[in-house]
């Protein structure tokens, strides 16, 4: 019965590991698509807000700790004051996000990376797996996304290309651009939980496991339990059975043996003959030797000698 238990317990472990391994690929397909769409929405709204900036040629803001003039604009234009003696800087599309970025980073722990194999500002060199990127983009690829871990936390990665026009050659067209190539990119990273759901998957089915064998083994130890105790009832019956049969075989071959005489016997009151039952009349010795395991041995009586015998009896006396 151990055997059984231990094979259904395989079993029920084969069925659930199955289950399990089913439902986390579904789930990180599902987490790697939502993680995807959401980092390509983010970057879409970063490029969004960058094109009107773009198409105002900047924006005016004023100077304060949180947005200083950019050293690396290069406009005649870049820092104006107004009649009230209000010092502004223009913000252009880069630095507007650069400024972004460090917001979403407080708010929510989204970071973007404004980056280039080119770049004008030194911070904006990208890190080997951007540069990676960076040149694939180059040679046709759309966009890029993968989950990452540092060992304690995991990321979603994304990122996707920027393509020059004619609002980016203002600042970029003493590099050698052109409208329609690809000047950098943007990186958007993403703190990413997939660890608090896989636990949650995991201990789910740690539940369902165990609660399965607990099911099993108990199960198994009550059915082993009636199993035994049948078994022990079938052998007593067994026991009692051949007992019986060998009372019997024993009582076949006694009354095979013995013989009784019982009920009323006819005897003659004269000469002591007894009638069977087939209606003959048969000497005394005869029908109890037929009807029982008693042997005779003939002898006389005193009296019978003294009758049938007399001169003997006198001799003895």
């Amino acid at each position: 019965m151990k055997k059984e238990i231990i094979a259904v317990v395989l079993f029920w472990l084969t069925i659930v590991g199955i289950s399990f391994w089913w439902n986390l690929t579904d789930e990180k397909k599902e987490s790697e698509r939502l993680a995807f769409e959401t980092a390509r929405a983010f970057f879409h709204q970063i490029v969004i807000t960058r094109s009107w900036n773009a198409s105002h040629g900047g924006i005016y803001v004023p100077v304060n700790k949180n947005s200083s003039p950019n050293p690396y604009l290069e406009d005649p234009l870049r820092d104006l004051v107004t009649n009230e003696g209000i010092t502004l800087t223009k913000i252009n599309p880069a630095y507007m996000t650069r400024q972004i970025a460090e917001i979403a980073s407080l708010e929510n722990g989204v970071t973007f990376h404004i980056t280039s194999l080119n770049p004008i500002r030194p911070e904006n060199k990208p890190e080997e797996w951007e540069r990676t990127w960076l040149q694939s983009f180059e040679k046709g690829a759309r966009e890029h996304g993968m989950f990452v871990s540092d060992g304690s936390k995991s990321f979603y990665r994304y990122m996707a290309p920027l393509h020059v026009n004619e609002s980016c050659l203002k600042c970029h067209a003493k590099q050698g651009y052109r409208k329609g190539d690809i000047r950098g990119g943007i990186s958007v990273t993403i703190p990413y939980l997939s660890e608090e759901k896989n636990i949650a998957l995991i201990a789910g089915y740690g539940i369902i496991a165990v609660v399965g064998i607990v099911f099993t083994l108990v199960g198994g130890t009550l059915l082993e339990r009636k199993r035994s105790l049948l078994l022990q009832t079938n052998a007593s019956l067994k026991k009692g059975i051949e007992e019986r049969e060998q009372l019997i075989s024993e009582l076949k071959e006694a009354n095979s043996k013995i013989k009784t005489l019982s009920g009323i016997v006819p005897i003659c009151m004269y000469c002591k003959e007894i009638r069977d039952d087939k209606g003959y009349w048969n000497k005394l010795e005869k029908f109890i030797s037929e009807h029982s395991t008693a042997e005779f041995s003939h002898g006389v009586c005193p009296k019978c000698m003294a009758e049938k015998h007399p001169e003997i009896s006198r001799d003895n006396t």
